[in-house]
């Protein structure tokens, strides 16, 4: 049966296809995010976090988006499994709302990091002002630079090697 295939699809034999693909030079995959990067990136969140202690209220929201996650992917499991003990036909609109509860759980955990992103924002916005203010006012003795947020990482990013 596999030479009739073989010969209705034009294919070569199986030998050969296996005997070249064996023979083919397999390149090592380089990883795209290296331990280091890994280890800068938490260092910068570290420090973030540490400047968004003094902002109150924070706790209070990122504790509500994890019980929501949580809650969200234990549904999730749960529809899992009923959809597994149900007919193929049943089983679809549930996989579907088992899905809906993944993407819940991901916009719940999305939006503690957008909060956090935008408290940044205006943490940064406002020391813009405050030093505008102060240039203004003869008090500062060199000249003005503003910062946007990359830039300000990378600055906290090079100060902690």
């Amino acid at each position: 049966m596999t030479k009739k295939l073989e010969e209705e699809f034009n294919l070569p034999p199986i030998e050969e296809a296996l005997d070249a693909q064996s023979q083919e030079v397999k390149t090592p995959i380089e990883p795209a995010i290296t331990i280091q990067t890994v280890e800068d990136a938490i260092s910068v969140s570290e420090k973030i976090n540490n400047a968004l202690a003094e902002v109150r209220g924070m706790e209070h929201h990122d504790k509500e988006m994890d019980d929501l996650a949580l809650q969200a992917i234990e549904s999730y499991e749960q529809l899992m499994s009923l959809g597994m003990n149900m007919t193929d036909m049943a089983a679809g609109s549930v996989f579907n709302n088992a899905a809906n509860m993944l993407k819940i759980a991901l916009e719940a955990k999305d939006s503690k990091i957008n909060r956090k992103l935008k408290q940044v924002d205006l943490m940064l916005k406002k020391a813009s002002l405050d030093h505008r203010v102060k240039s203004k006012d003869g008090e500062a003795g060199f000249s003005a630079t503003s910062l946007n947020r990359n830039e300000l990482l990378k600055i906290l990013g090079k100060s902690d090697k």
